[in-house]
């Protein structure tokens, strides 16, 4: 995609996300999230990553990711329009041979890498989809039907059972298999990157406007310092986040999902540090119901785990690499 296009692109997803964002957890309804989705299939973001060449490139499917996270949407950006299609282009299925429309991605109960038991499955990120495609670590991805709602700590993102048997559709080898558990983690993180960028920006804004003993709280030297070390902590997540992006256009799998690895296991731990300093200077208004803060802190709390936690990812990071 040209950089010109890429740009009206994600204008047009920005002006979609001011339209659909949500003001407070009361605004999260069944009518409100059909809605929203329907408009993001309108937008034909599906389509970025379905053909081989892909018409986008992943560091500029991060970027998506990241305005998605920015503001608190109930779609599901990542689940349908991702990372399912991505997957589906890996294993060069053709749609005939995947039943449904519009399939999103099954994880662990515990929305990890799904392991080798089969038992509990979740539909993660799946508003709008009809059907959950799981990857098992020998690379075989299945299909499955959708079972009812499943309880999550994030509001603002759905999740189903899923249901027994699963139908093989393919098989991915080796290389495919690390580009879409590389792919997979770089779309979380510039998710999780995104809504803790942005709920440190609205932190730094309270901080100039609220006042405590005559003077905004942001000219205390523990207020700045704190969003400082967010702010900077955060940069970081960018870089790594964006490296492993670049990775996968431009480097072998393998190292792409080393990259990627490096880019989860930090963010998972400076996102949600991130988020807690802002709810400390927001103070005792961020603890309600009514304010916007616990969907950002839901979201990164939960998205510290999902695919693979930090402890999980410092394993494989930790062995020696092989050289050729």
């Amino acid at each position: 995609m040209e950089a010109e296009e890429f740009l009206l692109v994600r204008d047009l997803f920005r002006s979609f996300a001011g339209r659909f964002r949500i003001g407070s957890a009361d605004e999260v309804k069944p009518s409100a999230r059909a809605a929203a989705q329907q408009a993001l299939a309108e937008l034909g973001l599906g389509e970025l990553r379905r053909s081989s060449p892909p018409a986008a490139t992943v560091q500029e499917c991060a970027l998506l990711a990241e305005e998605h996270g920015r503001q608190p949407l109930t779609t599901s950006l990542l689940g349908t329009v991702l990372l399912a299609p991505e997957l589906l282009r890996i294993l060069g299925a053709d749609r005939r041979s995947v039943s449904g429309t519009t399939p999103t991605v099954a994880l662990a109960r515990d929305l990890r890498l799904p392991g080798a038991d089969t038992s509990e499955l979740v539909a993660w990120d799946c508003e709008g989809a009809d059907s959950a495609l799981r990857v098992t670590p020998d690379g075989a991805v299945t299909q499955a039907e959708l079972g009812p709602l499943a309880p999550s700590a994030d509001l603002l993102r759905g999740i189903r059972t899923v249901r027994s048997p699963q139908r093989i559709i393919g098989r991915l080898d080796a290389p495919g298999h690390q580009h879409w558990q590389a792919y997979a983690l770089v779309m979380v993180s510039g998710e999780l990157v995104g809504a803790a960028r942005a709920f440190v920006e609205q932190s730094v804004a309270y901080a100039r406007e609220r006042r405590q003993y005559g003077q905004a709280i942001g000219e205390f030297q523990a207020v700045q310092h704190l969003l400082a070390d967010a702010t900077v902590a955060l940069e970081a997540c960018v870089s790594a986040t964006r490296y492993a992006a670049w990775c996968l256009d431009n480097e072998p799998p393998e190292r792409a999902l080393t990259a990627a690895r490096v880019a989860k296991a930090e963010v998972n731990r400076s996102t949600v540090e991130a988020v807690q300093a802002g709810m400390q200077v927001f103070g005792g208004i961020a603890q309600t119901w009514e304010h916007i803060a616990h969907l950002y802190l839901r979201k990164v709390l939960l998205g510290a785990t999902v695919l693979a936690t930090t402890a999980d990812l410092l394993v494989p990071l930790a062995e020696p690499e092989v050289t050729r």
